[in-house]
C-alpha cells in the first residue's frame, strides 16, 4: 500500500495533480494584428484567486497550473479605444482550453485623435527621462513634482454596489453612460479627473500645500500638508477637502466633503454613483525617478457595501506641459442621446 501512495504522489508532483487546467490563447486587435501586453486575468469564482499575465509580443497568453473550476475572464485595455472583455470560463482538469479573443473598437478608439492610451503611448516614446532615485525636496521628502502620464488600473476589481447603485449602474451601461457628467461638460471622477487626450497631471509640490493641475474640468486640486483637518462645515465639491501626510516616504491624501455627483470607475470614467458620504484614501508613492505608484480606496457606504479599490500608475513626462482646456460640449445638440 506503502508503494501505491507513493506511486500516486509522483503522479501528482510530476502532472500537476488531476485537478490542474490550462488555458492559452491570442489576443488580437479588430484588424487581426496582435496584441503586445494586453492585461489579462483569470479569476476563480469559488476561491478569489487571480492569475494574471500581459500577452507576448505576437499576442499570445497562457496560464499554466490552474486549479479546475468557474473563472471570470476579463481584458481591461488602457482608456478608452477597446470594450472591456467579461468572460465566463469554465476549465477542466488535464483538457487545455483555447480562448481566441478579437477586441472591439470604441467610439473612442474608431475616432481619429480621441484615445488617451494612444496619445499617452506617443508620448512615452518620445519622452527623455533619466534613470535613478526618486528626488527629494530640501527637507528630505520625495519630490512628487512634475507632469504626469496617468495609466488606469489594469486589473479593476468589480464594485459591491448597494442594490439600489447596482440598477443604477446596469442602467448607465446600458445607455452607454448618455448622462455622464463629462457629456454635459461637469468633471470627470477623483482622484484626478482625465477628460482631455492623454490623461496627464501637473503636481506642485511645496512643504505645506500640493497642487494637481489637470487638463479638464475644474482644472485644480489642492492637498493641504500644514496639519490642518477638514472643515467642520463643507460646502460638497466634485473633488471635496483634501489633507496629506507622509508615512514614511508615502504620501497619504484623506479627501472627504464630496457631492453626490460623481460617477466612479477609471480615470476615464465609469458607471459607479456616488453620495456625500464617500471618503476617498490615495497613497501616492515615487517608485523611482521615472514612475509613480497611486492606490486609492474608496469607501461609500451610501453606493458600496465595501470600499473599493484601483491602483493608478503615473509615467513621467518631462518634455510635455499642461495646455489649456475648455469644454465646448454643454450645447443640447451635442449631447449623446438627446
Amino acid at each position: 500500500m506503502v508503494k501505491g501512495l507513493l506511486l500516486s504522489l509522483l503522479v501528482v508532483l510530476f502532472t500537476g495533480g488531476s485537478a490542474s487546467a490550462q488555458l492559452t490563447g491570442v489576443i488580437k486587435y479588430p484588424t487581426g494584428e496582435p496584441v503586445p501586453n494586453a492585461p489579462i486575468q483569470a479569476k476563480n469564482k469559488a476561491t478569489g484567486a487571480a492569475a494574471r499575465t500581459l500577452s507576448s509580443s505576437d499576442g499570445h497568453y497562457k496560464f499554466a497550473g490552474l486549479t479546475a473550476g468557474s473563472y471570470d475572464f476579463t481584458i481591461a485595455m488602457p482608456c478608452c479605444a477597446y470594450q472591456r472583455v467579461n468572460r465566463e470560463i469554465t476549465l477542466e482538469p488535464g483538457k487545455p482550453l483555447e480562448l481566441n479573443i478579437a477586441l472591439i473598437e470604441t467610439i473612442n478608439g474608431s475616432t481619429l485623435g480621441d484615445d488617451p492610451a494612444r496619445n499617452a503611448e506617443a508620448m512615452r516614446k518620445r519622452a527623455s527621462v533619466p534613470s535613478g532615485p526618486a528626488p527629494r525636496t530640501s527637507d528630505g521628502k520625495p519630490d512628487l513634482s512634475g507632469v504626469w502620464l496617468i495609466t488606469d488600473d489594469p486589473y479593476p476589481e468589480p464594485p459591491e454596489p448597494l442594490p439600489w447603485a447596482a440598477a443604477l449602474i446596469k442602467e448607465r451601461d446600458e445607455n452607454n453612460r448618455k448622462d455622464s457628467p463629462h457629456n454635459h461638460c461637469l468633471p470627470g471622477p477623483p482622484p484626478t479627473s482625465g477628460g482631455a487626450s492623454p490623461f496627464i497631471a501637473k503636481l506642485v509640490e511645496t512643504p505645506s500645500l500640493i497642487v494637481i493641475l489637470i487638463e479638464d474640468n475644474p482644472g485644480f486640486r489642492q492637498i493641504f500638508l500644514d496639519g490642518r483637518g477638514h472643515p467642520a462645515e463643507w460646502n460638497p465639491s466634485w473633488t471635496g477637502h483634501s489633507t496629506g501626510k507622509w508615512d514614511e516616504d508615502t504620501l497619504v491624501v484623506d479627501t472627504i466633503g464630496f457631492n453626490n455627483k460623481n460617477w466612479l470607475g477609471g480615470i476615464g470614467g465609469g458607471t459607479i454613483p456616488t453620495t456625500e458620504m464617500l471618503h476617498m484614501i490615495e497613497r501616492y508613492r515615487r517608485v523611482d525617478f521615472s514612475h509613480m505608484e497611486l492606490r486609492v480606496t474608496f469607501d461609500d457606504p451610501g453606493a458600496l457595501t465595501k470600499p473599493w479599490h484601483e491602483n493608478l500608475t503615473l509615467d513621467l513626462a518631462p518634455q510635455e506641459e499642461i495646455l489649456e482646456y475648455v469644454c465646448e460640449n454643454n450645447k443640447p445638440e451635442h449631447l449623446v442621446g438627446k
